[in-house]
């Protein structure tokens, strides 16, 4: 049997222990916060150093939300969004020179106006033998690259042109990379009335609903990838500020244009001012 003496040392042992195991919990508790807050940053800053190295490898760009905004363009002007330059030993002599009998080809409209009543009377023939459609023949044929066009992008601006990619569903994050996959599209890929005609404008939805007058609903990201006559001096259907008649036929309109636009045209050739096609007045 165990003595008093005994006894009474393993209860003061034992009212040690509960102490020290209190005290500790007493800290756990008074710090968990803490801990669970620095335990968190350590984890987003795992995240974060992971991101960054994919973004280094992949070459993305990183924001706060790890995304890419479109660029800020002031309203009613074009951008060059940057792509790689022409392997050629003339090109840096011809970047300022305009191109005057490219200019004419790409500024000329023989076919109409493809929105009259409602887009009725596209004849895709005819398109095809336009002479913007001969420029771009005439382009690939001398060695001609569709990644080496200038994209020039306008804010608040909605193109007119005929799909050769379907937009709905078509997301992209930005105006640029919109434009890109302009850049990237080439004739007889996706089959369809227009298989035969390259990618020369582009229209993005940069918001959560895009208004068009039309049957659809335009999400954000929606990059339609079109054909049009004469790029250098385009059609649109919107641009900038909407007037109060043109909100009066369509109450859902927005006060300013939602879309960005543009359209790609070769070293040389600078787009017009434009005009307003029928899409305006619908």
């Amino acid at each position: 049997m165990k003595s008093a003496a005994q006894t009474g040392e393993i209860s003061v042992w034992k009212l040690v222990v509960i102490a020290a195991l209190a005290l500790g919990a007493g800290f756990l508790t008074f710090n968990f916060h803490h801990i669970i807050k620095v335990s968190h940053i350590h984890l987003s800053l795992a995240h974060s150093h992971r991101t960054t190295a994919f973004c280094a490898f992949a070459g993305c760009k990183l924001t706060e939300d790890l995304q890419d905004a479109p660029k800020v363009v002031p309203e009613n002007s074009t951008a060059d969004i940057k792509i790689p330059k022409v392997n050629s030993s003339t090109d840096s002599k011809i970047a300022d020179v305009i191109d005057e009998e490219a200019t004419k080809m790409l500024s000329a409209r023989v076919c109409g106006s493809p929105a009259v009543d409602g887009y009725t009377h596209v004849v895709p023939k005819c398109l095809e033998d336009s002479p913007t459609a001969q420029w771009w023949k005439s382009y690939f044929a001398k060695g001609g690259k569709q990644k080496d066009l200038i994209a020039h992008i306008e804010k608040a601006a909605d193109f007119d042109g005929l799909a050769v990619a379907w937009g709905i569903g078509n997301t992209k994050v930005s105006a640029e990379e919109c434009a890109a996959a302009c850049l990237a599209h080439m004739p007889g890929v996706i089959q369809g009335p227009f298989v035969n005609l390259p990618c020369n404008a582009f229209a993005f939805c940069p918001d959560d609903i895009c208004f068009e007058p039309d049957a659809h609903t335009h999400h954000k990201g929606d990059c339609w990838l079109k054909f049009t006559e004469g790029p250098a001096n385009p059609e649109l259907n919107m641009r900038g500020t909407l007037p109060p008649e043109y909100r009066a036929r369509h109450p859902k309109a927005p006060n300013v244009t939602q879309w960005w636009g543009g359209v790609l045209l070769p070293r040389g050739v600078l787009p017009t001012n434009g005009t307003y096609g029928p899409r305006w007045k619908w």
